[in-house]
């Protein structure tokens, strides 16, 4: 890795804009991969950018939320894919450091600082006690990154304490090579995240790696996870590919601009020559530019909030993910002016706008940007009625 002492927010975003020549060069490639390419890859990790999240004193960098956001959009400007695969694995060290007790931690970077955590979030799988830690049976799905990572993180919804069920949900840390992945990944876009699912039956896991999650009778909520403030977290890094995604294409429309594109059957002998195409252009990028808005809105009140250990309440949280919806469709918006001046040749094969364009609209249905659940959540807040729809927002 190179040098990473004392870098700042701007340095590592730097060092990702460095990269985005080569991931916008490997667009295509990683799509038919249909999973991280090693290039890419290893030019991520010898920018230090995978240890973004983590503390210095266990040989990460030390930078916050701010920091994952800004970096995983700059990389999804070059490469969608490889900007989702960042958020995620800023996702897994976080959720790792917070759940895991601290020896555990810090014996995972000091085995390797650039590891890569695959999670996915979706709760299944049965968890049973035996002598040494559990035994583990289950499927995780959308196990986005497990291609490469050496760690999969379930969260089992199952578990067996002395032979009986009980009321607890626990997170289980998987060696991903010691179980099976069913490449099941076939979507219309953001192929490059190899989001297959791993599949462990019996799988020994000790105990060191397995967090015990207690359910609370009185809340009904697991024990030792992190607040809805904690897990809104997830809501701004999903929106920051989504968002440099649609930056990128942005760019890429640009270009036709400088290079004469035609205006069929009109007076225009390119695309710059007309008016309509440059307010359409126009008009892009406010949508865009609106979007940026409020994806930093989210960061600034959310990192402020998770230094401070603050949690939330119901009505700020959901203004947040408000803003988050809107930043979806302020992107979405943008990107169909920038397919409308791509016109129909955007979307051939070989044009790398119809990856972007398949990109974000996979992207953008992930659960934590879901739009009508937050109009429905924030509703709700805003006249005090409990509970939420949402169980983790």
């Amino acid at each position: 890795m190179k040098d990473g002492s004392s870098l700042s927010v701007g340095d590592v975003v730097e060092r990702a804009r460095e990269l985005v020549p080569l991931l916008r060069a490997n667009g295509d490639k990683t799509e038919q991969a249909n999973q991280a390419l090693p290039e890419n890859l290893a030019a991520v990790r010898e920018a230090g950018l995978f240890r973004i999240p983590t503390p210095v004193e266990w040989g990460g960098l030390g930078l916050g939320l701010r920091a994952e956001v800004a970096v995983a959009a700059e990389l999804a400007r070059g490469c969608p894919s490889t900007g989702w695969l960042l958020m995620v694995n800023s996702a897994g060290r976080g959720l790792l450091q917070g759940m895991f007790a601290p020896d555990v931690v810090e014996a995972i970077y000091a085995e390797d600082p650039d590891v890569t955590i695959a999670n996915a979030g979706s709760a299944g799988g049965v968890a049973v006690r035996i002598d040494g830690g559990y035994s583990y049976t289950g499927s995780i799905p959308y196990a986005s990154g497990c291609t490469h990572s050496a760690y999969t993180l379930a969260l089992a919804n199952g578990v067996v304490e002395n032979g009986e069920p009980a009321m607890a949900l626990s997170s289980v840390l998987v060696r991903t090579e010691e179980a099976e992945i069913k490449y099941v990944w076939d979507v219309a876009g953001m192929r490059g995240t190899g989001s297959n699912t791993v599949v462990a039956t019996d799988l020994f896991v000790p105990e060191p790696h397995v967090a015990y999650h207690p359910i609370n009778p009185e809340t009904g909520a697991p024990e030792g996870m992190g607040t809805p403030t904690h897990t809104l977290t997830a809501t701004a890094n999903v929106l920051a590919p989504l968002v440099g995604t649609a930056q990128g294409a942005l760019e890429l429309v640009q270009e036709l601009f400088g290079k004469g594109k035609p205006v069929f059957y009109t007076v225009h002998g390119a695309i710059a020559d007309s008016h309509g195409a440059r307010t359409w252009l126009a008009e892009a990028a406010h949508h865009v530019d609106t979007a940026w808005q409020h994806l930093w809105r989210v960061v600034d009140v959310l990192e402020p909030a998770l230094e401070q250990h603050a949690d939330l309440p119901d009505a700020e949280r959901t203004r947040l993910r408000m803003h988050a919806a809107s930043a979806v469709r302020e992107a979405r918006a943008g990107l169909s002016k920038i397919m409308d001046l791509g016109g129909a040749g955007a979307f051939a094969s070989a044009n790398p706008l119809q990856r972007f364009f398949r990109d974000f609209e996979t992207g953008s249905r992930h659960w934590t940007v879901n739009p009508f659940i937050a109009l429905e959540d924030h509703g709700s807040a805003l006249l005090g009625r409990a509970p939420l729809s949402s169980i983790a927002l």
